[in-house]
């Protein structure tokens, strides 16, 4: 009779543990298909300013991007979510071009992995490279990816921790360039 019980608690749980899965593979588009808003314009906060030194040697200041929506996406090399998100994002800058700027942070990874990470997406927008994670912790960050969207006033109007799929960043985007 034990025994029985054992196999039926395996069983249930495999079961149960399967569900779960399935249901969530069924479903995670919910994430990205619903239809993202930004925050209201009177709950935003600033955003943490900074000024660092791109991969590529140049400066970046998040100031001098003040007057059109800045989308940055923390990101890892090594991190599988990152790497299915990165081709959207490449194309994202490209659909949105000159009216939005993009920013990439390299976070919890190593120069070399970022750089090839960057070439391999054909990513050519400032990367910033945080080896200890401080702009991470300034943005209040979950976990990598994560996605935030500045307003043309230097505001937090969006932020999204996961992988995401290009449609609720245009969205988002969309709503702040009609503003």
């Amino acid at each position: 009779m034990r025994r029985l019980l054992i196999i039926a608690a395996i069983v249930a749980g495999t079961a149960a543990v399967t569900g779960i899965v399935v249901y969530g593979q069924m479903n995670a588009s919910l994430l990205t298909d619903s239809k993202a808003t930004p925050i209201k314009t009177a709950d935003r906060r600033p955003a943490p300013a900074f000024t660092r030194t791109a991969l590529s040697g140049q400066p970046v200041d998040l100031r001098r991007f003040a007057g059109k929506p800045v989308v940055i996406n923390f990101f890892a090399s090594w991190c599988a979510p990152c790497r299915q998100e990165a081709a959207g994002l490449a194309q994202l800058g490209r659909d949105f071009g000159s009216k939005v700027q993009m920013v990439g942070i390299a976070i919890d990874d190593k120069r070399p992995g970022a750089m090839r990470f960057v070439s391999h997406y054909h990513w050519t927008w400032p990367i910033v490279f945080d080896p200890n994670d401080d702009l991470a912790y300034r943005y209040d960050l979950y976990g990598k990816p994560t996605t935030v969207v500045i307003d043309q006033q230097g505001r937090i109007a969006w932020q999204h921790a996961g992988k995401i799929g290009t449609r609720p960043i245009a969205q988002v985007l969309d709503a702040l360039l009609q503003a």
